[in-house]
């Protein structure tokens, strides 16, 4: 008879089994699933170990909510259900506002009170974290035998949807929605709290593309070291699932780091790093196989994206960045990186309200300044040079490089509070300019629009001092 690999109620341990066997022969009690039914693995549900989670059958009596009173809400639609409840959108009847509320599963709550616990857990764990990327949490309630948490409603749609509509998303696409979700993340770490349910169904996006981490409610507090560890039943999602999980080992912020590697995987290639139905070859897969290279799907991937994906799903946990906040910080990185110099530079210019003018790869802005004068600015990427880094060069003209000037030149640029007066070559001939450099990965719009304003008043008055002149 074929070997089963299935999970123990009680010890929490992943025991090998002969397929008819349904009792730990550690401690006795029921043995939980070996095989996961979603038809889309990428969107499989969070799995309760301990066969808890609510059944299909409930969705009939969730859907006898759908166009009655609730409490202060009229309830107008089902929007989803997780394992322990449902989620309506509804109409605050007081307030006049849409929300979402999540009304816990009356079966469980029946079987056990440790659900309703969970519940309101999952409520506070949520309430405790104050960020714009996450869903709000209005309140919790009771209404007769029915426990609910009142919710921010989001205008949108689920990453899982998007990525399922559209296969794949560009890398610029993918980093900026996960860098807004990895923000909220970051958040709960932050604050102590570990999501364990990371994964794009728990993302919403709205329709100006503003991502919300939801679904707290798999969320612990982390211990602190040396504190009493209280055992935590085996929950998840299992393709998101870091293989230390399985071992026992209970989960921090760098399992919920390989959770975002394995939804950033997801989103640039639009399949998961291991899709296995089956829980046993899942878990083996998880710890001791290679993920694929995503540029197998998405040959055009940079190598510090793949590069940060593989530290992401990495085996051990220690070779993972440390938390959310870490990852957050390399994602920027990689974000500013991808994106074109002129949709930083026109982002940059927006609050100054000043043009982009854009030849090749050369943007230029004229700033205007007190007494009728102005400097023109310009941005280019700088991919060649004496340094191996790349860099974004914001300059201005000042005068031609004239021997006559270098004494004063030079004076001057004692006194530059800011950049630095240079002699370069431009379309053959040597000027005097204002520069300022930044390495490329780092530049965001703030920079360019700061050394953008300071260079020009530093360009002008160098300009006026040697030449007392208005040309550049």
């Amino acid at each position: 008879m074929d070997s089963q690999l299935r999970i123990c109620v009680e010890c929490q341990q992943p025991l090998a089994v002969d397929d008819a066997d349904r009792i730990c022969s550690r401690c006795g009690q029921p043995l939980g699933c070996n095989e996961l039914s979603a038809v889309d693995m990428a969107d499989a549900e969070t799995v309760f170990f301990d066969h808890t989670a609510a059944s299909n059958e409930s969705l009939d009596l969730a859907k006898q909510y759908i166009g009655r009173t609730f409490d202060a809400y009229t309830v107008e639609a089902m929007l989803g259900r997780g394992g322990m409840a449902w989620v309506f959108r509804a109409r605050h009847e007081w307030l006049h506002r849409l929300c979402a509320i999540k009304i816990l599963c009356p079966q469980l709550q029946q079987r056990s009170n440790d659900f309703l616990n969970k519940f309101i857990a999952e409520a506070r764990a949520a309430a405790s974290v104050v960020h714009p990327h996450i869903v709000t949490v209005h309140n919790i309630g009771q209404t007769r035998d029915h426990h609910y948490i009142e919710l921010e409603y989001v205008a949108g749609r689920s990453l899982q949807s998007i990525v399922r509509q559209q296969k794949r998303l560009p890398p610029l696409l993918a980093v900026e929605l996960l860098l807004q979700s990895c923000s909220a993340l970051a958040a709960a770490h932050r604050n102590g709290l570990i999501h364990r349910d990371f994964k794009p169904s728990n993302i919403l996006i709205t329709d100006d593309l503003q991502a919300k981490l939801s679904d707290f409610g798999l969320a612990k507090r982390i211990v602190a070291d040396g504190a009493e560890q209280v055992p935590e039943m085996l929950a998840g999602t299992p393709p998101y699932m870091a293989p230390e999980l399985f071992a026992g080992r209970q989960a921090d912020t760098r399992s919920d780091v390989y959770a975002v590697g394995v939804s950033w995987y997801y989103l640039l290639t639009g399949n998961l790093p291991f899709g296995e139905r089956n829980l046993q070859k899942l878990i083996d897969q998880h710890t001791h196989v290679a993920p694929p290279d995503p540029r197998e799907y998405c040959p055009e991937l940079p190598n510090e994206v793949v590069q940060l994906i593989e530290r992401c799903l990495a085996k051990r946990p220690e070779q993972r960045p440390e938390d959310a906040g870490h990852l957050h910080a390399h994602l920027r990185e990689i974000y500013l990186g991808l994106r074109d110099i002129r949709s930083l530079v026109i982002e940059a210019m927006a609050i100054l309200d000043l043009t982009v003018e854009s030849e090749g790869d050369r943007h230029a802005v004229t700033v205007p300044l007190p007494g009728g004068r102005q400097q023109r600015i310009y941005i280019e990427d700088q991919t060649e040079g004496p340094w191996d880094e790349h860099l974004v060069k914001i300059y201005s003209l000042c005068c031609p490089a004239q021997d006559s000037y270098l004494r004063k030149a030079l004076e001057l640029n004692a006194d530059i509070a800011f950049g630095a007066l240079a002699i370069d070559e431009i379309d053959g001939r040597p000027f005097f300019v204002m520069v300022n450099h930044y390495p490329r990965r780092t530049c965001d719009a703030e920079e360019i629009r700061r050394s953008v304003v300071n260079i020009s008043k530093w360009a002008d008055q160098v300009e006026f001092a040697l030449t007392g002149e208005d040309h550049h």
